[in-house]
C-alpha cells in the first residue's frame, strides 16, 4: 500500500503563463491521479467539492498549481462553462511513493447554470494535461421553486442521494394522495437532509427518515416526527421488494416522516401499513444498502448499521404535466 511521504519542493519561479501552458502538455510519465466528486449530485446553492488524488510510481516534476492551485475547465451539459482557474508559478519535485489528496471546492454561481426547475443539470470537470483527471456530478434544481399545488404527483419523482448510492422514488397520488403530498413537502424543505436509514433488515426492508438520526440531534433514533402525523391510507398495494411505504407506531394514524422501502416479500403488512410509491432506479442501491453489517438494537433485533447510511439530501423533480 502506497504511503505518503514528504513533498521535494524545488520551486522554478515562472510566470503564470507559462503555468498555464504546463498544464496543457501530455500526462506526465509515473504521475496517476483522480478526479471524483464527494457527493454525485449537489445542491444548487451549495458548492461542489472535489477531490483530486495523485499518485507518483518514480520520481516526478510537474507544475506547481496541480499541488497549490486550480486549474480545472468545465461544461455544463455540451457547452463550455468560464474556467476555473487560480494558477501558480514554478515546478515542484515528488518523490516516488507519494499520495496526495487534494480537496477542491467550487463555487457553482461561476458556470452560469441554466435555471432548470424540473430536471439535473449535468457538469463536467476536467484537468487539462493530466490523464485520469475528469469527472461528472449533476445539479439538483431548485426547491424554493416547487409549486406543491400544482404539482403532477404520479409524475414528480424524488431523488433520494446516499452514501451507497442513488434512489428514484415515483408516487401513487391515486391510491395514498395524502401520504404522497407529504412526503414531497418534506422533501421540498430539506427535511430528510442529512438524516440516516436507521433500521435496515435484509430481505425485509431499509427504514429512514427520522429527524433524530441526523449529526446532534437529541432523541432516539426511530421515534422521531415533523410534529404531526397523517391518517392512513390503507390501500391494495402489495408490499413487495421496491415498495415505499410509510413506517408508523401502533396507532393507525400515527405515520408522519418515517419511510420504508420493502427489499424483498412483507405481505404481513398489507393493508396494515399505507403504500405511497415505488422504487423506480437504484435497486443496485437499496441492495447495497440492504447488505450493510447491522448490530443488535436495545429490543435486542439485528437491524442497525454497524456505519452509518446516510441519507444526504431528497430532492424533488417536480412535473406539472403538460
Amino acid at each position: 500500500m502506497s504511503h505518503l511521504r514528504s513533498l521535494a519542493l524545488v520551486f522554478a519561479l515562472g510566470s503564470a503563463a507559462a503555468a498555464q501552458e504546463a498544464t496543457q502538455e501530455a500526462a506526465v510519465v509515473g504521475l496517476h491521479a483522480r478526479l471524483q466528486p464527494l457527493l454525485r449530485v449537489v445542491m444548487p446553492d451549495k458548492p461542489a467539492e472535489l477531490l483530486l488524488s495523485l499518485e507518483t510510481t518514480q520520481d516526478v516534476e510537474v507544475d506547481a498549481t496541480l499541488l497549490a492551485g486550480v486549474d480545472l475547465v468545465a461544461s455544463v451539459g455540451e457547452q463550455a462553462a468560464p474556467p476555473l482557474q487560480k494558477l501558480v508559478p514554478g515546478k515542484v519535485r515528488i518523490a516516488a511513493g507519494t499520495r496526495i489528496d487534494r480537496r477542491l471546492t467550487v463555487d457553482l454561481g461561476r458556470l452560469n447554470l441554466p435555471a432548470k426547475e424540473d430536471a439535473l443539470v449535468k457538469v463536467t470537470f476536467r484537468w487539462p494535461g493530466l490523464a485520469g483527471a475528469s469527472t461528472v456530478l449533476e445539479v439538483a434544481p431548485d426547491a424554493s421553486k416547487v409549486d406543491l399545488d400544482r404539482l403532477d404527483y404520479a409524475r414528480t419523482k424524488v431523488l433520494l442521494v446516499t452514501s451507497h448510492g442513488n434512489l428514484t422514488l415515483g408516487f401513487y397520488p391515486d391510491r395514498a394522495p395524502k401520504h404522497v403530498r407529504n412526503f414531497v413537502k418534506l422533501a421540498k424543505t430539506g427535511f430528510y437532509h442529512g438524516t440516516k436509514f436507521h433500521r435496515v433488515i435484509k430481505g425485509f426492508m431499509i427504514q429512514g427518515g427520522c429527524p433524530n438520526t441526523r449529526e446532534g440531534a437529541s432523541g432516539a433514533p426511530g421515534t422521531g416526527d415533523p410534529g404531526y402525523h397523517v391518517d392512513a391510507e390503507f390501500n391494495d398495494t402489495r408490499h413487495v421488494k421496491g415498495i415505499l411505504s410509510m413506517a408508523r407506531a401502533r396507532d393507525p394514524n400515527s405515520a408522519g416522516c418515517q419511510f420504508f422501502i420493502c427489499h424483498g416479500d412483507a405481505s404481513q403488512l398489507d393493508k396494515q401499513y399505507t403504500a405511497f410509491g415505488v422504487l423506480e432506479s437504484g435497486m443496485d442501491t437499496l441492495d447495497r444498502i440492504a447488505d450493510v453489517p447491522v448490530e443488535f438494537n436495545a429490543m435486542g433485533e439485528a437491524s442497525v448499521p454497524a456505519t452509518p447510511v446516510i441519507l444526504y439530501a431528497a430532492i424533488v423533480l417536480p412535473s406539472y404535466g403538460k
